[in-house]
């Protein structure tokens, strides 16, 4: 599966270029609740609009995003104890984010008795340190020495998976490094960012404008949202809104829907599938329709010029 964004709680990655198909052309993008960016991300890759418009109240997501597409991380290889994270989560967006359980920013990503054997696989990974994995009884040993950190990684997950009775199969951490790693170098010069209020930001004519909301009744948002405050802007909108929720009142219509997995849950036995929807705005259902109709008619005469 292609990988969109920087680790973000909510992200949208599972379904992001489902989500982009629902986009019609026009000459402006806005992400108005960016997040992690998988939406900004994709939108810059198909470079199907003229200007893109990235913003989030919470700055922090966006900030990693960027260094992430600039190649900040490619040498970077710290470990992040707990109180390493509680000390710097909010000073730097990736240990906020990457060291966080389930990318929440609030909490660190392993427990008390795991932290010590994700340490020692972290030393073996990055720094061919085994001796943190001996003092555990663990023999991480057996490998080659590879110089590509991606393949060291894979080496070593199979030998824990293998000989380690601890259920430690899995090294969140390093895995959304390597997320970081490989995102790839976007032009970026037409992408416009900025950290406001929602309804604070003036959006052009000629617009797509997509919302990625904090749930109804989902918890963990370190700022509460006015989803009335939401409802009564989106009302009011000329430019085409399309918002992501499981639900939304009546004046609201769900033009499609999927069933994606959670994976909040720390057992996987837990992760719980839901309905992602999509919906806009009753009045606009007729410019949605209109510019939904342009897109598949530009398509045909694209693919008929190519034929």
């Amino acid at each position: 599966m292609k990988r969109f964004g920087v680790p973000y709680k909510g992200s949208k990655n599972q379904i992001t270029e489902w989500i982009y198909s629902h986009f019609p052309k026009a000459d402006n993008f806005y992400d108005l609740f960016a997040g992690g960016c998988s939406i900004t991300q994709i939108a810059l890759m198909k470079q199907e609009f003229r200007h893109y418009f990235c913003n989030d109240i919470d700055s922090d997501g966006i900030t990693l995003f960027l260094d992430a597409i600039h190649g900040k991380f490619q040498n970077e290889n710290r470990w992040i104890s707990r109180a390493d994270f509680f000390k710097l989560k909010n000073k730097e967006p990736y240990i906020k984010y990457c060291w966080s359980f389930g990318n929440n920013g609030r909490d660190y990503l392993y427990s008390r008795e795991k932290e010590p054997y994700k340490k020692a696989w972290h030393y073996a990974i990055y720094f061919h340190d085994y001796s943190l994995a001996k003092d555990l009884g663990l023999d991480l040993t057996g490998i080659e020495p590879v110089k590509n950190i991606h393949d060291r990684y894979i080496a070593l997950k199979r030998i824990i998976e293998k000989s380690c009775k601890e259920n430690i199969s899995r090294c969140q951490s390093l895995e959304q490094l390597l997320e970081l790693e490989t995102l790839p170098r976007l032009q970026s010069q037409s992408l416009h960012v900025f950290s406001f209020s929602f309804d604070k930001v003036k959006i052009l004519k000629n617009s797509v404008v997509y919302c990625d909301i904090p749930y109804v009744n989902t918890d963990g948002y370190e700022n509460s949202f006015d989803h009335e405050r939401f409802y009564s802007w989106c009302k009011k909108q000329k430019e085409l809104v399309l918002v992501s929720e499981y639900t939304m009142p009546e004046s609201f219509i769900c033009v499609d829907e999927i069933k994606k997995r959670s994976l909040l849950s720390a057992d996987p036995k837990g992760c719980t599938s839901k309905m992602e929807k999509i919906f806009i705005p009753k009045h606009q259902l007729d410019l949605y329709n209109e510019m939904m109709k342009l897109k598949y008619l530009q398509m045909e005469f694209d693919f008929g010029g190519v034929a």
